[in-house]
C-alpha cells in the first residue's frame, strides 16, 4: 500500500516509516505538519493515514475531517500518547479505522494495517449485493464491538476518576462496593479486610442485601485455605455454592457461583471483595471480569498511595512538632504550650458538638498554631520583660510566617486559619487581616481562648501565673469583645470540669 505518516516527532516517524517499509509496503511517505500532509494528499493517491492527534499547526481530529472530504475511502489511524476517551470517540464519529496509544509495538501496527486491509479489501468487492449484505453485516458487527469497547472504556475511566477523587480508606471502601455492585451480573458485593489475628475477614462495606437478610461483620476462613485464597497467584477465585464450605467456616450461604477479588498491597493480603451473582450468570461475562480486575488493580494502589501519603505526611508532622518542641523548650515558661492548648481546643470542641473533620482539624493543626516564632528572633522570644512597641510588631507577623511554612503541606484552608488567624478578635482589632466575628473560622476562635488561658496561667519572667479562677474570669470578662461569647461559654465550662477533676 501507499501509506501516508503525519507525526511532528521525527524519531518517531522515522521508526514508524521504516516499520513499514519492512512489512512490504511500496511506499510510505513521512509529514512533519498538517499542511504538509495536506500537500501530499492533494499530489497523491494513498491507500492509508497515519496521522497523530497533536500536530504543531493543525489539530489531528481536523486534518482527519480534510482527509475524509478527499477521500472518503481512505483508512486513518489515529495516534497519540495522551488520548483520552472524548477524543476517541470524536474520530471514531468521524470515520477513523482505528486508534494507536502511544507507545505501540511492531505487533501492534501490523493488527492494525491487516484490519484495514480488511476494511478496503470489503470496500473493493463491494459490488454486488451478496458482498454489500455480507460487507454492512461486518460492519455492524465491528460497530457492535467498538461500542462495546467504548462502553467498557467509559466505565473503566469511571473508575478511574472516582477511585483517584477518594482521599481517605474509610470513604473507598463503600466507593469500591457501589462500584461493584453497579455491574449487572452480580446481586450484591461486599468488601472484607484481610484476615485478622482470629483468622476472620472483617466486612468494611457491603451493597444489595435486603433487609431481613443476615449480613456477618466477621467471616471466619479456614487456616489451610487461607494461602490458596489471598497469597496465591490468582487474581480471581471463582466458587460454586457447593465449594463455599471448604473454604469459610460460616457467614457466607449462597445458592449461586460467588466470585472473590484478592487486593494485595505490595504483594501482602489486604482485603477481598466479594461479589455474589445472579441466577443468570455463571460465570461472569468477560467484560465485566475484566472491570472487576480494573477495580481491585486501581483500588489496591491508591491504598497503598494513601499510605505512602500519611506516611510521608505524618513524618513531616513529625519534623514541624519537634521544630516546635525545640522552640519552647528555649523558654522555661512556655514549654508544652501548644500540647495544652490543642488538649484544651479538642475539648472545647467536642463540648461544642463540633464535627469529626473540625476536631481532625484541631488535632492536625492547632499543636503548630505558634509554628511562625521559628521566624522572629530569640532574644524577642524569651526575653524576660515586657516587648517594646517595635518587638510587638515583629512578634505579630508569626501567624503569617506560620500560615507561610505550612502553605505547601496540603492542609485544608479550615486548618491553615487556625495558624493564620488564632490572633484575631471577635470585635475585628486583632491581627494580622483585622477579621471579626465569624469571619474567623470556629476552630481558630476555639484555639484563640485556648491559647490565652494558657498564656494567662502559665508563668512569665516578667509575672507570675494567674489562677484559673482569675483567668476565667479575664476571658468572661473580654467575652463578645475579644472572644467569640459561645466559645467562653463552653471553654469556661470545661475548664471547670477540669478543674473539679483535677485535670491540668
Amino acid at each position: 500500500m501507499k501509506i501516508l505518516i503525519v507525526e511532528d516527532d521525527t524519531m518517531l516517524g522515522e521508526l514508524l516509516q521504516e516499520c513499514l517499509q519492512r512489512l512490504g509496503h511500496e511506499r510510505v511517505r513521512a509529514c512533519l505538519s498538517g499542511r504538509e500532509a495536506m500537500g501530499a494528499i492533494g499530489e497523491e493517491a494513498f491507500d492509508c493515514a497515519f496521522v497523530d492527534l497533536r500536530l504543531p499547526d493543525i489539530d489531528g481530529l481536523q486534518l482527519l475531517s480534510a482527509m475524509k472530504d478527499n477521500d472518503h475511502g481512505l483508512p486513518v489511524v489515529m495516534m497519540s500518547g495522551f488520548p483520552t476517551m472524548d477524543y476517541t470517540i470524536m474520530a471514531m464519529r468521524q470515520g477513523a479505522s482505528d486508534f494507536l496509544t502511544k507507545p505501540f509495538t511492531l505487533q501492534d501496527v501490523a493488527l492494525t494495517l491487516q484490519r484495514i486491509t480488511k476494511e478496503r479489501r470489503l470496500l473493493e468487492q463491494n459490488i454486488s449485493l451478496r458482498l454489500e449484505v455480507q460487507a454492512r453485516k461486518e460492519l455492524e458487527e465491528v460497530n457492535r464491538k467498538l461500542e462495546s469497547t467504548v462502553s467498557e472504556q467509559t466505565r473503566l475511566f469511571r473508575i478511574s476518576r472516582e477511585i483517584d477523587e477518594i482521599r481517605s480508606s474509610e470513604d473507598l471502601y463503600p466507593r469500591i462496593v457501589e462500584l461493584a455492585s453497579s455491574l449487572q451480573s452480580v446481586q450484591k458485593v461486599a468488601f472484607y479486610l484481610a484476615p485478622d489475628d482470629n483468622g476472620c475477614l472483617v466486612g468494611m462495606a457491603r451493597s444489595g442485601w435486603g433487609p431481613e437478610e443476615a449480613w456477618f461483620p466477621k467471616i471466619e476462613i479456614r487456616q489451610d485455605c487461607v494461602r490458596e485464597l489471598l497469597t496465591g497467584d490468582k487474581n480471581h477465585v471463582l466458587f460454586g455454592p457447593e465449594e463455599l464450605p471448604r473454604f469459610f467456616e460460616n457467614g457466607i450461604h449462597w445458592d449461586q457461583p460467588l466470585s472473590c477479588w484478592p487486593m494485595r498491597i505490595r504483594g501482602e493480603p489486604f482485603g477481598l471483595l466479594v461479589a455474589f451473582h445472579t441466577k443468570d450468570s455463571r460465570p461472569l461475562p468477560e467484560e465485566e471480569r475484566r472491570l472487576f480486575d480494573f477495580l481491585i488493580k486501581k483500588a489496591s494502589l491508591a491504598v497503598e498511595n494513601m499510605a505512602l501519603y500519611e506516611s510521608l505526611i505524618s513524618n513531616f508532622y513529625g519534623i514541624l512538632r519537634s521544630l516546635v518542641n525545640a522552640l519552647e523548650a528555649k523558654d522555661l515558661y512556655t514549654g508544652k504550650h501548644s500540647e495544652r492548648v490543642t488538649r484544651y481546643a479538642i475539648k472545647v470542641a467536642e463540648t461544642m458538638g463540633c464535627t469529626s473533620a473540625q476536631i481532625e482539624s484541631l488535632r492536625t493543626a492547632g499543636y503548630l498554631h505558634d509554628i511562625g516564632k521559628i521566624g522572629i528572633q530569640d532574644s524577642i522570644l524569651t526575653k524576660p520583660g515586657p516587648l517594646t512597641a517595635q518587638e510587638y510588631e515583629l512578634v505579630k507577623k508569626h501567624p503569617v510566617i506560620g500560615d507561610t511554612i505550612v502553605s505547601e503541606l496540603g492542609l485544608s484552608p479550615e486548618e491553615r486559619t487556625i495558624i493564620r488567624h488564632h490572633h484575631e478578635r471577635w470585635d475585628g482589632d486583632g491581627y494580622p487581616d483585622g477579621l471579626r466575628g465569624t469571619q474567623i473560622s470556629l476552630i481558630a476562635r476555639i484555639v484563640t481562648v485556648a491559647d490565652a488561658f494558657d498564656a494567662m496561667t502559665s508563668k512569665r519572667a516578667y509575672r507570675d501565673a494567674m489562677s484559673m479562677d482569675e483567668s476565667l474570669a479575664e476571658l468572661v470578662k473580654n467575652r463578645g469583645r475579644q472572644f467569640d461569647p459561645e466559645v467562653v461559654d463552653a471553654f469556661v465550662h470545661v475548664a471547670q470540669k477540669m478543674g473539679k477533676n483535677g485535670d491540668k
